[in-house]
């Protein structure tokens, strides 16, 4: 293929980045958000490191791992992983995720990836999150392939898709770049991590074999990311109570604000599990590959996820068993009441508990 095949997906490369640089220098927010990064430093000695960045290393290394420290600092009560014994470094791979929060997600990984001196992956992100000139450049600028959301001419999508899989097959298998991609496009609102089959599909089509030796050369590893506390909450019960009733309409900025509330909100405690790699024998199936594949994914990501003293409260509370009231304090349970309590009572209120009782209830499956 050209050099140039997947310039309009691909994120910025170094000779690019110095320009992208050069607009979010001028972002008025930028003085607050290095003070955010270095409360220690003087603004303008950080506002003169960044502007001497010359790699896309060099940024992800040092503003945004400390970025995403301070963020896991100031908002949550603390991070573990697990798992990273099942990534190689000299062997690429494709992260498979599920999807709570919209950058957090992704971006814990590549803050555990650089603290233990791994390369970063390159990360797959719904083209509208570029809803700004300003939001392009910072996600360019930190390896985020752009992928179609659907929508318009069915066979300019199926293109679009394929385009995208001969991309992230090029990453993995010829440039031995790791990728990180969620199990369906858009979060896990009702707190349900299941896999989207069109995704799986999406990856078969990036080369001519197979399609289990072509899911197979990916080297697929799970992923799973659990929070105690989800910022975007109460935004999600509210859309998923419109939704159910016919009334929900996306507004412009919708998606900057839950980025924002995501990074700003309070967590508890964030837990990253890494899963073993998909096996030929898991891979293999007389049956439909990608719902295969997708039960597979299911599986192995529910079993990852960290139940959290909120996930236990929350079945408790639906069920009224409180078969698992060891696992939380009255402390959390009242800010759980305190916090469902700003939604309307009745089904909204339901919606809310649910979110948070859902993985309980996969992992009892």
């Amino acid at each position: 293929m050209e050099a140039n095949t997947f310039d309009d997906i691909r994120p910025y490369n170094d000779a690019e980045l110095r320009e992208a640089l050069t607009h979010i220098m001028q972002w008025e927010l930028i003085p607050q958000i290095l003070k955010f990064i270095y409360p220690q430093t003087p603004v303008e000695e950080s506002m003169l490191r960044l502007r001497n960045v010359q790699t896309v290393k060099e940024l992800q290394t040092t503003f945004m791992y400390d970025a995403i420290c301070q963020i896991v600092k100031n908002t949550s009560q603390g991070f573990s992983c697990s798992g990273f014994d099942y990534i190689r470094k000299q062997k690429p791979c494709l992260y498979i995720s599920n999807h709570r929060d919209i950058t957090l997600d992704a971006f814990l990984l590549q803050m555990e990836l650089i603290r233990r001196k791994y390369e970063t992956s390159y990360i797959v992100f719904g083209n509208n999150l570029m809803e700004t000139p300003l939001l392009r450049d910072l996600f360019l600028s930190n390896k985020l392939i752009q992928m179609e959301r659907g929508g318009g001419n069915p066979r300019a999508f199926y293109r679009s898709l394929q385009h995208l899989s001969q991309y992230l097959h090029s990453l993995i298998v010829e440039q031995h770049e790791s990728v990180w991609i969620a199990q369906k496009n858009g979060r896990s609102k009702d707190g349900v991590d299941s896999t989207a089959p069109a995704i799986i599909k999406m990856l078969t089509l990036g080369s001519d074999g197979p399609a289990a030796e072509t899911l197979a050369e990916l080297n697929i590893i799970p992923v799973a990311v659990s929070y105690e506390w989800d910022p975007c909450d109460l935004l999600k019960a509210h859309e998923l109570y419109q939704r159910a009733h016919g009334g929900y309409h996306k507004v412009e900025g919708e998606d900057t604000n839950s980025v924002t509330t995501g990074i700003i909100g309070p967590k508890g405690h964030i837990h990253l599990s890494i899963g073993k790699p998909l096996s030929s024998a898991e891979i293999n199936t007389d049956g439909d590959l990608a719902d295969h594949i997708a039960a597979v994914l299911d599986q192995r990501i529910q079993k990852l996820y960290k139940l959290m003293p909120t996930n236990y409260l929350a079945y408790d509370l639906l069920t009224g068993a409180n078969q698992h009231r060891q696992h939380y304090s009255a402390e959390v349970k009242n800010q759980f009441l305190q916090r469902m309590n700003q939604l309307p009572e009745g089904e909204c209120q339901r919606i809310f508990m649910e979110m948070y009782a859902n993985p309980v209830f996969s992992a009892r499956k």
